[in-house]
């Protein structure tokens, strides 16, 4: 007598995924962003906040005196780098300033400077500070530059 032998089953292919829905009538093909222009929406305020919101001050450095006078930076991000080294935001051609010299930083509607180590020191209206925060109007000394810090 022989004892009969077990055979597994024919092999099935898995299951294919489930194909996604198709958008149907109007919808198929409709890309759902939307853009706002800020400044058309009625009773915008200064700059196209929404009226009764706070704006943020902006900042602006001229360089009054030095190897780079003449020039002016509009403080636009959280904060600028500020040295001789090409990948700064604002680049000084003077000796005196060091590579990536200070930075100057907004929190909130202030801006403050700090400096990043610097051999020759950052000096605010002639004050030498490892941290400051800056008023519309102070003079910061980087390297032979002196700047200017403006708050419009």
């Amino acid at each position: 007598m022989s004892i009969p032998t077990w055979t597994p089953p024919p092999a099935q292919p898995p299951p294919a995924p489930p194909a996604p829905a198709a958008p149907t009538g109007d919808a198929a093909g409709l890309d759902r962003t939307i853009f706002v222009d800020s400044t058309a929406v009625a009773g915008a305020g200064a700059a196209g906040a929404p009226a009764g919101a706070p704006s943020l001050a902006e900042g602006e450095l001229v360089i009054a005196s030095g190897p780079d006078s003449g020039h002016s930076f509009k403080i636009s991000g959280p904060a600028i780098r500020i040295g001789r080294a090409p990948d700064n935001d604002l680049v000084l051609r003077d000796p005196a300033t060091s590579g990536h010299h200070a930075r100057v930083e907004r929190r909130g509607n202030q801006f403050y400077v700090v400096d990043l180590g610097s051999t020759n020191g950052t000096l605010v209206n002639g004050e030498v500070v490892m941290e400051r925060e800056l008023k519309n109007g102070d003079s910061i000394t980087i390297g032979q530059n002196a700047v200017n810090f403006a708050v419009h």
